[in-house]
């Protein structure tokens, strides 16, 4: 099973929030929202397979959305949550769109921060090459140009340095494992916005230069809410922590 980490709430809710970190991260990028949600859920932290303390290997259990997303669900059944809010950052937004789409029962809310969606050609092909040759190439130096690609302004060095730090429980092989999800996922964008997800909130930076622009599209197309943090990059709730925290403050109504 998956590794989890449970915050019990302060107000003796039986509620949920469960939170999905990115690539290479762990549940430490939610340091900074955790005791704040415990003002009105119990929070449960999962660890994707191949990040963190996780026993589970992507390149093992096999890389497809469904099987990542299975593993989740058993995490659920086994905590017995049947319907929860869901926030998830970067990679693991990915997720929680597939059970949107395939298991939606599960879902009460998704707030989506940092969120991908459909990308351009170039990134495309980079990944397509990275599936192919991943395994082959020195991963310490990969994840610190990912790192500077994806979070390349000065309000997000704490957010490189977390990446960085976080992304050393990761190898060249669960790398080229994670690619073949990226690819997937580019794909599944496709039939994703082919349906309305109006309960469903965005949260990015005006600086993610990757991902704005798929993001504004995605979520225009879904008729859902889109929220952008000025003066922030990709992973918004460490780049800006206070504001994040007041905007999902109110769109959770958190006292």
């Amino acid at each position: 099973m998956l590794h989890y980490e449970v915050f019990e709430s302060v107000c003796g809710t039986d509620g949920y929030i469960v939170l999905l970190h990115g690539f290479g991260g762990n549940n430490r990028v939610w340091k900074n929202q955790i005791p704040l949600l415990q003002k009105k859920f119990n929070v449960l932290a999962i660890t994707l397979p191949s990040h963190g303390d996780s026993e589970l290997k992507l390149s093992e259990v096999g890389n497809t959305m469904d099987i990542v997303v299975s593993n989740i669900i058993q995490v659920l059944d086994e905590m017995g949550i049947q319907s929860a809010v869901f926030m998830g950052v970067s990679l693991g937004t990915i997720f929680i769109k597939y059970m949107e789409m395939r298991y939606e029962s599960y879902i009460d809310k998704a707030i989506l921060v940092g969120a991908l969606g459909a990308v351009g050609k170039p990134l495309r092909r980079a990944v397509n090459v990275f599936a192919r040759i991943g395994d082959k190439l020195p991963f310490p130096i990969v994840y610190r140009i990912m790192a500077k690609l994806f979070m390349p302004w000065k309000v997000s060095r704490t957010s490189r340095k977390v990446f960085c730090k976080c992304a050393k429980a990761l190898n060249s092989v669960e790398f080229k494992a994670y690619m073949n999800i990226f690819i997937e996922h580019f794909s599944f964008c496709d039939e994703f916005v082919s349906v309305s997800h109006e309960e469903n909130i965005y949260i990015s930076g005006r600086g993610d230069l990757c991902f704005i622009n798929g993001i504004v599209e995605e979520s225009d197309l879904t008729d859902a809410t889109l929220i952008i943090i000025e003066h922030c990059g990709h992973v918004c709730n460490i780049d800006q922590g206070r504001q994040f925290n007041e905007i999902i403050s109110e769109v959770l109504s958190i006292e």
